[in-house]
């Protein structure tokens, strides 16, 4: 630990930061462009939105993107600092005055570390803010509401029944839970047994509906109208329903929109409810384990770039390192998939594979340097 504070050691963090910062530059810069075009191709094509605009939309979501490249801006950083140093002969120099590469590889371990500290506690928070605040303004722009539970033009539409029964919902909006809809009408069809022709039967008027996840709807402050008769209010009643009320909490909020420190308190809620916020909880993880994978990440791109440049051949184990790199985000995302369909637990999802591309790095380390 002294190291990191010594002459050399911050010398090597202040090299880390600047191959982030180069790599970082190049990535924001990319994600500009394209996400610019991307601005002016859909949303443009719907309304009238001025280079200005795109560009606006893009800023506001430029964090949560960066966020999510953050493995490779650190992995691309790691090999700008060491192929910087390699060139001007620094790394030969460290290692004639007896530096192991342990002692000069954990300071760039510990500056991934430390950005994926900020990103974790800082930069998620505001890039999921700014992307609560895109798709607020994305929705005024399309015309689909002003408020955040606008899901569409014409708000909320599901349907549900069988052979016997369809049941058509429509809402103005949903609330953030998302298992309750707002200003919610439920029409109801039977289905002939003859040619499966839809015939209307009535309809229920709500002030909210709540799915449970006993698939059940608990209407309240309703209506009820039926042809031929008159309408009927209820406070309270309950309707069985064929959604499930974990599709509908994962179909309307995405876990991009809550951050770092909100995450515990809606997980929380969600267990309450009966709900099983997979998602959610992987989400938190993933952001906990974020330090960990960008190390990780930093120290698989150090070992491949530790070939000193004379001896040739450095191209190829930098391709050998970014395939590394690749192979190890292709692992969580496979883990990420194997948690939401309920095969592994969240946090053994999250924390596994950093965990192996850490101590796989050490182990290529400790084969290169020690034999």
């Amino acid at each position: 630990m002294s190291f990191l504070f010594s002459g050399l050691g911050r010398y090597l963090l202040i090299r880390a930061f600047t191959g982030f910062g180069i790599a970082l530059a190049a990535v924001a810069a990319s994600i500009l462009l394209v996400d610019v075009v991307e601005q002016l191709r859909t949303i443009g094509a719907r309304t009238d939105l001025s280079l200005w605009e795109a560009l606006g939309l893009t800023a506001l979501k430029t964090p949560m993107l960066i966020e999510q490249t953050l493995p490779f801006v650190v992995l691309a950083g790691t090999m700008i600092a060491m192929i910087q140093l390699n060139r001007r002969s620094e790394l030969i120099a460290m290692r004639a005055s007896g530096v192991s590469a342990w002692r000069f590889l954990a300071p760039t371990a510990a500056a991934a570390m430390a950005v994926g500290l900020a990103a974790t506690t800082l930069l998620n928070p505001i890039g999921a803010r700014l992307y609560e605040r895109y798709e607020a303004i994305k929705a005024r722009m399309e015309g689909s509401g002003d408020g955040p539970n606008a899901v569409t033009r014409n708000g909320v539409w599901l349907r549900q029944g069988d052979g016997a029964m369809q049941t058509v919902i429509h809402a103005e909006g949903i609330a953030p839970n998302s298992t309750t809809l707002n200003d919610v009408t439920f029409f109801f069809f039977e289905v002939d047994g003859q040619d499966g022709a839809l015939r209307f039967v009535n309809r229920i008027n709500a002030r909210e509906a709540l799915l449970r996840p006993s698939s059940m709807w608990e209407l309240r402050d309703m209506v009820e109208s039926r042809p031929g008769a008159p309408a009927k209010t209820e406070q309270v009643i309950s309707i069985p329903t064929t959604l499930e009320a974990n599709a509908l909490f994962d179909t309307f909020v995405t876990p991009g929109a809550l951050s770092f420190w909100r995450l515990p308190a809606f997980i929380e809620t969600a267990r309450k409810a009966g709900l099983a916020p997979v998602r959610y909880e992987l989400k938190h993880q993933g952001l906990l384990a974020l330090p960990l994978l960008l190390a990780a990440m930093a120290t698989l791109g150090a070992v491949f770039s530790l070939r000193l440049h004379r001896l040739g051949g450095l191209a190829g184990y930098m391709m050998m390192g970014i395939g590394a790199g690749f192979l190890l985000y292709f692992a969580s995302q496979l883990a990420a998939a194997f948690a939401i369909t309920e095969v592994v637990p969240p946090v053994v999802a999250a924390w596994s594979p950093p965990l192996t591309g850490f101590f796989a790095a050490l182990a290529i380390l400790s084969f290169v340097e020690d034999g």
